[in-house]
This record gives C-alpha cells, sequence and structure tokens, in this order.
C-alpha cells in the first residue's frame, strides 16, 4: 500500500516538467489526481505552457497505475476558473487532500527595465495570485475535514533572487512567505503547508531559458545545463524532476506531519555554500 492510498490530490501546472512529474509520483503512491493546466499558451509567457493532449497524457499514464485521474483546463489567475475547478475535483472524488500549487510562468533572461507593466502583472498574477486564489478556494474543504496538506513550489531564487529574473524571484519570494504566514492560519485545523524551492532543474521552461542565455556565455545552449550543474550545486551533478517530486510526496505524507511552515530546498546544496 502506497503512503498516500485514499488520497485525493490536486497539482497545477500538471501538463508537463516538474508538475507532471509531481502528478505522477503522487499517483504511485497511491492517490486520486486531477491534473489541471492551462491548456493554451499566454501572450507574455516566453516559452510553451502545457497543452490539453499532454494534460490528457498525464492523466492516461496515471490511470495505467490503476489510480482514478481527471484533467481539467484551467487558469489559476482567474478565482472563477479556480472555484469551477476546485467543484469539480469535489464534485468527482469527494474531497481534496492534497494540494500541490505548481503552475508558474517566467521571463527569460530580461533585466527588470526591460520588463514592461503587462508582463510584470501576468507573472504575478500566475506565480503568486494563483497560488493564493488555489489556497483560498481548497482551505475550506480542508477546514471542513480537519485535514490537508498543502504545497507550494517556490525557487532557490525566491531566497537569493536570480540574474535578470528579479519578476521571477519576487513571486517566488511572494511565495515562501505566503507559506510561511499562512502556516500560522492552517495549523489549529490539522493542514500541513509547506513550500519546496528547487534549485536548477531541466524542464521546458528551464531549457527556453538555457536557449536565450547561451549565447551571452558562449557555449551552445545544450552544454549550458551542465555548466550551470557545476555553477549551481556542491555535486556538481544534474537534478532531475524526480528528485523534486520525491519531496513533495514526502510532505504530502503523515510521515512529515510535523514539518509545517517550512521551505525545503532541493537545490544539491547550493544554498548552503
Amino acid at each position: 500500500m502506497g503512503r498516500l492510498e485514499g488520497k485525493v490530490a490536486i497539482v497545477t501546472g500538471a501538463a508537463h516538467g516538474l508538475g507532471a512529474s509531481h502528478a505522477v509520483a503522487l499517483a504511485r503512491e497511491g492517490a486520486d489526481v486531477a491534473v489541471v493546466d492551462i491548456g493554451h499558451d499566454l501572450p507574455h509567457a516566453q516559452y510553451s505552457l502545457g497543452t490539453e493532449e499532454e494534460t490528457n497524457s498525464v492523466v492516461r499514464e496515471i490511470r495505467t497505475l490503476g489510480r482514478r485521474a481527471i484533467g481539467i483546463r484551467g487558469d489559476v489567475s482567474k478565482a472563477k476558473e479556480v472555484q469551477e475547478m476546485v467543484k469539480r475535483v469535489v464534485d468527482e472524488f469527494g474531497k481534496i487532500d492534497i494540494l500541490v500549487n505548481n503552475a508558474a510562468i517566467a521571463l527569460v533572461a530580461l533585466p527588470l527595465w526591460e520588463v514592461t507593466e503587462e508582463q510584470w502583472d501576468q507573472l504575478m498574477d500566475v506565480n503568486l495570485k494563483g497560488t493564493f486564489l488555489c489556497c483560498k478556494y481548497v482551505l475550506p474543504h480542508m477546514i471542513k475535514q480537519q485535514s490537508g496538506k498543502i504545497i507550494n513550489i517556490g525557487s532557490i531564487w525566491g531566497r537569493e533572487g536570480g540574474a535578470s529574473a528579479a519578476p521571477y524571484s519576487a513571486s517566488k519570494g511572494g511565495v515562501h512567505n505566503l507559506t510561511h504566514a499562512l502556516a500560522k492560519d492552517t495549523a489549529p485545523y490539522n493542514i500541513n503547508i509547506n513550500c519546496v524551492a528547487p534549485g536548477i532543474i531541466r524542464t521546458p521552461m528551464a531549457v527556453e531559458a538555457h536557449k536565450r542565455i547561451a549565447p551571452s556565455m558562449g557555449i551552445p545552449w545544450e552544454e549550458v545545463y551542465s555548466t550551470l550543474c557545476k555553477m549551481y550545486t556542491i555535486f556538481g551533478r544534474e537534478q532531475t524532476a524526480q528528485d523534486v517530486s520525491n519531496a513533495v510526496v514526502f510532505l504530502a505524507s503523515a510521515e512529515a506531519r510535523n514539518i509545517h511552515g517550512s521551505v525545503i530546498y532541493v537545490d544539491g546544496g547550493h544554498l548552503s555554500a
């Protein structure tokens, strides 16, 4: 029996990349999963977001594991769509035990003075407001059942800031502090809320970033990732999406019942160096 047998999870931004890895990892441990993604690109996003077909592919993979899964097309920055998402999950599964706030966008290699107000607003709407809205509309169900696990996905840039990534860093810093603050409000209801902050991971978003910064590094973009691994980890080795998902699964399990309001860095030791 898996550690999450009988649990129901929502994972946002789950069509590909880290979100897809989290959704499948939760299912492997016994959870039924709602796979949520926007299903189309946003005007100011600088890389391709998850498609409806990618969402359906993740749903099929989860079902092959013997778990129930549904795909939901929804924009986490829109309150109405988040409310509809939550209602559908409750109607389909009867409850919500786990929420993984993974959906995010980034402005790749763009200094702040070149960022438009529209770009800033859209990034904050998805990364920070989206986390707020999902927590806001899921928490009443968790409060009613007096249990729940919320795992927000942050970033090492949420703590130290990244070059040419000021908006993204600010949004993830907000996610970290939202986690700390909300922990004080949710503890009386037996609801754990924590944050997992990845370092350098090869994802669709990261690949687009590598392609953009490669010219300034003077190397082919395929070599950027291995170079960054050496720069941003103590081990100097590649981190995988599964490394991050392992932390998500642990925080969603009963084993982590006394971990609350924490940010766990899955960064190969970068921030401890």
